[in-house]
Parts: C-alpha cells; sequence; structure tokens
C-alpha cells in the first residue's frame, strides 16, 4: 500500500510582524486564535 504525503511543501514563511513580536505579545495572540477556533467549532456544531 503506497502512502501519499499529506504535505507537499513543509517550508514556512514567518512574516516579519511576527518575528518582532515578544513572547507576551505571541502568547496573546495564540490565546486569541485558539479561542476563535473554538468559538468557530461551536458554531459549526451548533449549525449542523
Amino acid at each position: 500500500m503506497k502512502i501519499e504525503p499529506y504535505v507537499v511543501d513543509d517550508r514556512v514563511i514567518i512574516p516579519d510582524y511576527i518575528k518582532k513580536m515578544t513572547r507576551e505579545e505571541l502568547d496573546a495572540e495564540i490565546k486569541r486564535l485558539e479561542a476563535e477556533v473554538i468559538k468557530k467549532k461551536k458554531k459549526k456544531a451548533i449549525a449542523g
């Protein structure tokens, strides 16, 4: 059985504004994004 690769190219370019963030700013942004994902998943679960 042949397994197809999930990712063709795993290289990522990190934007300068992210590189310049402090650890506290990064933590806050991660928390904000995680909350956004949770909110979208709940909304999707309710919709069907």
